[in-house]
């Protein structure tokens, strides 16, 4: 199985929202599962709450066509909004996507991807 934790950042606000937003996308895909870190998002109402806690979303899955799926959704997505950045961590290891090509972000990802699969 493969866990990885999505990290998006920016204004708390903004990113809660853009958080349940990405979660609810990840979810129609066939993971085993897609859950905000322990500790967040913050209740639907409430203010100041921390934008790291907010908006780390683990999703775990254990098939490579899912995890291509994932790769599609999370690059397709970081390219709606040009303020949109997503950190992918695995362990140590980390990466972060922003709004550069399409090109660019699927080589990143896919990249990241395929070391993982190797250890």
């Amino acid at each position: 199985m493969t866990t990885v934790s999505l990290l998006l950042h920016g204004d708390p606000d903004e990113v809660d929202d853009q958080a349940r937003l990405l979660r609810t996308e990840l979810l129609d895909l066939d993971v085993d599962s897609a859950e905000f870190a322990p500790g967040g998002p913050a209740p639907e109402l409430s203010k100041g709450a921390d934008a790291d806690t907010v908006s780390t979303i683990i999703v775990a899955l254990s098939t490579s066509p899912v995890l291509l799926q994932l790769v599609r959704v999370l690059r397709d997505w970081v390219r709606r909004d040009e303020r949109r950045k997503i950190e992918l961590r695995d362990g140590e290891r980390s990466m972060l996507l922003t709004n550069t090509s399409a090109d660019d972000n699927q080589a990143a990802i896919e990249a990241f991807f395929r070391h993982e699969s190797q250890d």
